[in-house]
């Protein structure tokens, strides 16, 4: 497994979407680690992608009016209404109740949006000169999830929705809702259990099955996911990349002080406690990318972690436009009557849209311009669009 060539450069998605479902966000193992187009430059560094998922920080909120389902001393499960309120201890997991349509077909609209998808993917691939493997780009077949009773194949992008499919692929597996409520392991830990991961040729093989497995990968806006990577693991203290702090403080003085830690959903941080600021991370990340480091799978380009070049997706889904996309997959695949459904982790207070605005327009011309590189293939192939964040840089 290879992931493709760039130069430079975990707990919920703020993205205030209605997801139809999501799950439990699995932090992993680390090594300490809208549709428009964008113009910028090709990357050049070696990109690895074998991070192994670790274990599972779990954070709690619950919303206005909540019934709990569960034990004392397990994660709070409430059906909620819209406003989110922390009514449950501070630092557990939110599960809410939802709701799938109780009727739904797909709009015209929507198969011409999901088909231009894959078309403009197709295309850029082509220019790009990425629709043939070679030896720096080849399936990475990682990350995939293959459940051959229901016909389907997900490459899971972390912070991407990747909670709720951790979810629905782990009931679809057979587990119960009080099984994965319960269970110490992580989402992604159980869900190996039962869905090994595939080698390039198993993959490739499953693809090309008759009749062919519904196919898919969520994207995300690759800096919108960086921002929301960077509140999730580095603001708010996330314990396994705390070790980082002290050698990201130490290394890059001269971009400033650290930033006091952010409150993880109603749980204060310790006193007096700081993070690095986002300018210090951004510095710590392309230069992890420049000495050709592994990147962390929580900002990795996603264009290298699911290699959608080389694996023909069914459907490109996108947070963006999730709550569709994710009826018309579990519609199509005909499980909308097996999971159930949930909103786990949903976000409170400032959008990952506002924070990124504030925290990306901090960062220096040569930094923006690193970042645009090294995004450059997943804001061409997945049609998203840099240009409100180019011109708020600092000139240094």
């Amino acid at each position: 497994m290879a992931s493709m060539v760039v130069r430079s450069v975990c707990i919920c998605a703020t993205v205030s979407v209605f997801l139809t479902l999501n799950i439990l966000l699995h932090v992993p193992h680390t090594s300490p680690s809208s549709e428009s187009s964008s113009q910028v430059t090709r990357s050049s560094a070696a990109v690895k992608t074998f991070n192994k998922p670790g274990k599972n920080l779990q954070v709690t909120r619950s919303s206005a009016a909540v019934k709990t389902f569960n034990k004392p001393g397990k994660n709070l499960v409430t059906r909620s209404s819209a406003a989110v309120k922390t009514l449950n201890k501070p630092g557990k997991n939110l599960i809410e109740e939802a709701t799938l349509p109780a009727t739904w077909s797909p709009s015209p609209e929507l198969i011409q949006r999901l088909e231009a998808r894959r078309q403009h993917l197709h295309q850029m691939c082509a220019k790009e000169g990425l629709d043939q493997p070679t030896e720096q780009y080849q399936i990475n077949a990682w990350e995939f999830l293959i459940n051959k009773e229901y016909g389907l194949v997900w490459c899971n992008v972390f912070k991407a929705a990747s909670s709720t499919w951790l979810w629905n692929f782990n009931l679809l597996a057979g587990y119960t809702q009080d099984e994965l409520l319960s269970s110490n392991k992580s989402p992604v830990q159980l869900a190996r259990l039962v869905y090994p991961r595939p080698t390039p040729e198993e993959l490739q093989q499953v693809m090309n099955e008759t009749p062919a497995p519904l196919s898919f990968m969520i994207t995300r806006h690759p800096l919108l996911r960086l921002v929301s990577a960077y509140r999730n693991k580095i603001l708010n203290g996330n314990p396994i990349y705390k070790k980082l702090f002290s050698s990201i403080y130490s290394k890059y003085k001269k971009l400033g002080p650290p930033v006091p830690r952010a409150a993880t959903n109603g749980k204060k941080p310790p006193k007096n406690s700081v993070s690095p600021s986002f300018s210090q991370f951004v510095q710590w990340v392309l230069d992890e990318v420049a000495s050709g480091k592994t990147i962390d799978m929580h900002w990795i380009p996603q264009s290298s972690f699911c290699t959608p070049c080389l694996v023909d997706f069914t459907v490109l889904a996108k947070v963006e436009t999730l709550r569709e996309d994710a009826n018309y997959i579990i519609n199509t695949s005909k499980i909308d009557g097996i999971i159930q459904p949930k909103v786990i982790n949903r976000s409170t207070g400032e959008t990952t849209e506002a924070l990124a605005v504030k925290l990306l327009c901090q960062l220096s011309n040569s930094q923006m311009n690193a970042l645009l590189d090294l995004y450059r293939v997943d804001l061409l192939l997945f049609d998203y669009d840099a240009s409100t964040y180019l011109n708020c840089s600092t000139s240094t």
